[in-house]
């Protein structure tokens, strides 16, 4: 029996058309359905197949018992859908955000622009071309037919996707980022009326990739270093790389090459040194290498041009070498070969071939030497030391001794002197070590070395005899005062030897060492002595008074000598090493009623000068001769060797002077006194001081050194080697490598040739036609007219040199008020250097004082030593002990005076050095420390001292 079911029914369609569904809603009210209504219903919507009753009866007899009116639904027919075509799909590889990268990710990725992609279509275009074809026979027109042909043209559009990115790795350039998989096409379905369903025409496509990836045939690759954005369909980097780089062997096995890639610029570069190292750490020779600079260079470059660095040669340019070396003794033959590199020529075998034969060695195995030669070629090294030959080395013979020649001093006074030198030296030989002594003398033979016995004879790489060589020699080690010529040794300077010698070896020094020295000459008409003092030296014995005296009394001397003049000599010896006058004078008998005549210069008595005299030379207020009241009876005389000379003998005198003589009054008597300086003059009745000396021609080998206290006028010039030194000195001519120095001014009409020797200097000023390689010293102005050439110049005015052409160059000059010059420098480069603003000439008091400083401190040490010395001798140590506390208070005034000299010569002074032409490359300024170079030409430029800067500074310069 059918069932029925009141209500009403429908078949519902989805869209999709796959789903066929009856609704029935329970109505008691409405019509009766069963199986055969549903089928004719699903007949009349054109379902296929049919419903089957077997389904639809079960559903109705539910929907009949229904209570309510809700619709009921039956799926009668489900279709089957399309399989929809895919695109090409992508496995990525895992490539994980280094975690020195990670920090980055955020600020990189919000910062990178919206991705650009694009798709390929391709375009055919149809292209028609009207071709002759050669007719069959030669008479006939050629025939004309049409080819087609289809051109391919591609056109790249820009695509739109969606932006979401989905995922983030990081990807190294060149790495491999992916796999795609190639598109799948769809399948068609089947809908409720039995009809198919065709698939999408097309799914999403190829997968598309944008900035720094590349597709290499089913890989995705990375062009540039990143993190990879991947979206639903589509891939791109957004750059961030650190900096990439590798120093290694080229292909050649032989070059070192440095590349680099700079990456983003908040990671920092390599440095030039771990450049260097890698490449060292690689098997390059670190000689070989560039410069750590020179890397730096490259890469700072690399980074502001924004263009990586693919090939940068890390090894200098070394040129090819091919040659041979020999040694010094021509037994051993060295081939030595460089390869170029760097861009050098390479290195060829003919002229590894040429430099062997122009050696003109022997003896070499030569299929050995080709086979070093080709592995030396094929092979990685940069160069070849390859030994050709070796010879045989002359043997040494019998080593040499050295001999002692200088006398030894005995044991005894050896002993003593050591025991001085304890607290007296400190020089190069412990005295605990010295082995001899021996006093000696400027040129004489200290040691000799004995003959050399000469060893077996050798051969050399050429095949030839090399002599045998000589012994050793000992060892020498000569200090100072020892010199060596040839075998001997000899002494450069007087003094005492010390010596430390033995088998083998000889250590000496010669150091200043002298008794003090009394020298002693009685005139030969016994009216006066001469004593000559030197001062001791080192640890000598001292000079005294007492044995001035001894001296004296030695040579016969018993009358007359003044007892406080030997002290004062002997003090002034002290001070300044050595002194000479006379310290004992005879009186000469005076007739009756004659006044008494005492002359105090020597070369001067009654009847003039002494015929072997040298011209006297007087200052102003120099004595000259003391003249006292005659007795009516006369008086006798004597000389100083005690003999009277009677009054009968005695001849009458009388002096006459002009006005260049003073006199002055003494006791009953008077002192005649120069009142001028000058040369004095006496023609046994007439005294007279000239103030100026002329010089008709040459000062030189005629003259002799000339010291007057006057002017001096010299015609002609000064020649080398010679002195002039006087108040106001003018010489016509050139002086040439000579001294000339004036306690005024000084006057060079001819010039100054110094020659690395000669040197002028003045109180006041000096003037000269030019001057060149000498030493010019003035208190005021230096005034040169042509040019000034490598002198040493010091001055506390200015330095003028006038002339249009005037130039100073080379050299160095101190100028306290500045210079003013034509031309400074000279365009060859030539080093000149120029001080100003300070008072120079107080540097060298400060040095003079600093050497006096240095001398008082010496005497202490003597001092020392005389006290030591006389511990058991009351006078003498009392002596030692005054001498020692005037030295120190000279020493404070000295320290307190060298304080004061320092801070005057930081004081400024206002100056200027002012160039009216070029200034040259060269030239060096300082002033109070500071320094400022020439390092381009300049023009008409003024140079001055900032005291606010404290700086040199110029103006008026005009760049050329």
């Amino acid at each position: 029996m059918a069932v029925i079911a009141k209500g009403n029914a429908s078949i519902v369609i989805d869209p999709e058309e796959t789903l066929a569904t009856l609704v029935f809603t329970p109505d008691p009210e409405g019509l009766g359905w069963d199986a055969d209504a549903v089928i004719k219903l699903a007949g009349e919507t054109r379902l296929s197949p049919p419903p089957s009753p077997k389904t639809l009866e079960p559903f109705l007899q539910k929907a009949a018992r229904a209570k309510t009116k809700d619709p009921m639904r039956l799926t009668l027919y489900e279709g089957v859908p399309p399989e929809e075509p895919t695109g090409e799909t992508v496995a990525w590889e895992a490539l994980a955000i280094p975690p020195d990268l990670a920090a980055f990710e955020k600020e990189t990725l919000a910062a990178a622009a919206a991705p650009e992609l694009y798709r390929i279509r391709v375009e055919k275009i149809k292209k028609e071309t009207v071709v002759k074809k050669p007719a069959p026979l030669p008479f006939l027109p050629p025939k004309e037919e049409k080819v087609i042909t289809w051109d391919r043209r591609e056109i790249r559009e820009a695509a739109e996707v969606d932006a979401e990115v989905t995922e983030i790795k990081y990807a190294e350039k060149g790495a491999k980022a992916g796999t795609v998989s190639p598109p799948k096409p769809g399948k068609p379905g089947r809908n409720v009326f039995n009809r198919p369903i065709p698939p999408k025409t097309h799914g999403e496509g190829a997968f598309l990739l944008g900035g720094g990836l590349i597709r290499e045939k089913n890989f995705i690759a990375a062009q540039r270093s990143g993190f990879l954005r991947i979206g639903k369909n589509w891939a791109d980097i957004v750059p961030l790389a650190k900096p990439v780089w590798s120093a290694g062997r080229g292909s050649d096995g032989i070059t070192f090459y440095f590349k680099f890639e700079a990456g983003d610029p908040r990671f920092p570069p390599p440095a030039g040194k771990e450049v260097l190292d890698a490449a060292k750490a690689a098997g390059a020779g670190e000689e070989s290498l560039v410069s750590a600079e020179s890397v730096d260079e490259a890469i700072a470059e690399a980074l502001a041009s924004g263009e990586d660095i693919h090939a940068f040669s890390l090894l200098k340019v070394q040129e090819a070498r091919a040659a041979v070396d020999i040694d010094a003794d021509n037994v051993k033959a060295v081939l030595c070969l460089r390869k170029g590199v760097a861009g050098a020529l390479p290195l060829e075998m003919r002229a590894v071939s040429q430099a062997i034969r122009d050696s003109g060695v022997r003896g070499f195995d030569t299929e050995k030497l080709k086979a070093g030669i080709r592995a030396f070629m094929e092979g990685p090294d940069l160069e070849l030391r390859y030994t050709l030959v070796e010879g045989k080395a002359p043997a040494r013979g019998k080593d040499r001794e050295i001999e002692i020649r200088a006398a030894l001093l005995e044991e005894g006074p050896a002993k003593a002197v050591l025991e001085r030198l304890r607290t007296a030296y400190r020089g190069e030989l412990p005295i605990a070590e010295v082995t001899g002594l021996a006093p000696v003398r400027k040129g004489e033979i200290a040691a000799e070395l004995t003959g050399a016995a000469e060893g077996e004879a050798g051969t050399d790489v050429f095949g030839a005899e090399i002599p045998g060589l000589p012994g050793n020699d000992p060892e020498l080690r000569l200090f100072r005062g020892l010199g060596q010529h040839g075998r001997k040794i000899t002494a450069e300077e007087d003094g005492l030897l010390l010596m430390k010698s033995g088998p083998g070896f000889f250590l000496g020094e010669v150091i200043p060492y002298r008794d003090g020295r009394i020298k002693t000459e009685v005139s030969e008409d016994a009216m006066e002595a001469v004593a000559e003092l030197l001062r001791e030296e080192g640890a000598g014995l001292p000079l005294n008074p007492a044995a001035v005296l001894e001296a004296f009394a030695a040579a016969g001397v018993t009358k007359g000598v003044d007892e406080e003049a030997v002290k004062a000599a002997c003090r002034a010896a002290g001070e300044k090493g050595s002194w000479s006058g006379i310290l004992a004078r005879g009186e000469m008998p005076a007739a009756k009623g004659s006044p008494v005549i005492r002359w105090l210069l020597p070369g001067l008595g009654p009847g003039g000068l002494k015929p072997d005299s040298e011209p006297v030379s007087v200052t102003a207020g120099t004595p000259v001769a003391e003249i006292s009241p005659g007795d009516p009876e006369g008086r006798p005389g004597f000389d100083v060797r005690g003999k009277e000379l009677p009054v009968t003998g005695a001849v009458p005198v009388s002096i006459s002077h002009d006005d260049s003589i003073q006199e002055i009054p003494k006791g009953k008597g008077v002192r005649l006194s120069a009142a001028r300086a000058g040369e004095l003059s006496f023609n046994g009745k007439e005294l007279r001081v000239s103030g100026i000396r002329s010089i008709k021609g040459d000062a030189g080998k005629a003259t002799g050194n000339i010291n007057f206290p006057g002017d001096i006028k010299i015609s002609g010039k000064v020649e080398p080697g010679f002195s002039v030194v006087g108040r106001n000195v003018l010489v016509a001519g050139l002086s040439e490598a000579a001294l000339v120095s004036a306690g005024g001014r000084a006057v060079m009409a001819g010039g100054i040739k110094g020659a690395g020797k000669g040197v002028v200097r003045a109180r006041t000023t000096i003037e000269a036609a030019f001057a060149e390689a000498a030493v010019l010293l003035a208190v005021g102005d230096i005034k040169i007219k042509l040019g000034c050439a490598g002198c040493n110049v010091k001055t506390n005015g200015m330095l003028l040199v006038s002339g249009e052409t005037g130039k100073l160059a080379g050299g160095v000059c101190r100028a306290r008020l500045g210079v003013n010059v034509q031309e400074l420098g000279s365009a060859k480069g030539l080093r000149t250097e120029i001080s100003f603003g300070q008072d120079y000439l107080l540097k060298d008091q400060i040095e003079v004082t600093e050497a006096e400083i240095e001398k008082i401190r010496a005497a202490l040490k003597r001092a020392d030593a005389k006290i030591k010395n006389a511990i058991h001798n009351p006078a003498a140590l009392g002596e030692a002990g005054s001498e020692k506390v005037g030295l120190l208070k000279k020493l404070e005034q000295l320290n307190l005076r060298i304080f004061t000299l320092r801070e005057k010569f930081e004081e400024h002074h206002e100056s200027e050095v002012k160039v009216r032409g070029a200034v040259h490359p060269g030239v060096v300024m300082e002033s109070h420390g500071r320094y400022y170079e020439i390092n381009r030409l300049r023009e008409a430029a003024v140079f001055y001292f900032d005291r606010e800067t404290g700086r040199i500074e110029e103006r008026g310069q005009a760049p050329v």
